[in-house]
């Protein structure tokens, strides 16, 4: 039971970490914009709207792995189970994902 709560702490720092990633990215794609406060064009500032976008690209990806190493680790401690795997990793996962496209697609499109 011990493992299976530290599973669960590790899937949450995934989370957490991935979670903190779409945050960055988006400080990151909005910088030329407080840059640009002084009123001179920032050069290169599609740079910054597509770094912010990968950066939330990558948070994504960080949820997703973080998922598959909580199924595999679970899967791993409960070999002769029958009972069907916790459904809330998928669900977090499923809400974080669609979060980083929209939040990523939005920054895209406001570039």
């Amino acid at each position: 039971m011990d493992s299976e709560l530290a599973n669960d702490r590790t899937f949450l720092a995934w989370l957490r970490t991935g979670i903190a990633c779409f945050g960055l990215g988006f400080v990151v794609a909005k910088a030329a914009l407080i840059i640009n406060a002084g009123g001179e064009s920032v050069p290169y500032r599609g740079w910054y709207s597509l770094t912010g976008v990968l950066i939330v690209l990558a948070g994504v990806a960080l949820v997703v792995a973080g998922l598959w190493q909580h199924r595999h680790v679970l899967r791993t401690l409960r070999p002769d189970v029958a009972n069907p795997l916790p459904q809330w990793p998928v669900t977090m996962t499923t809400v974080a994902v669609v979060a980083g496209v929209a939040l990523s697609t939005l920054m895209a499109i406001s570039a």
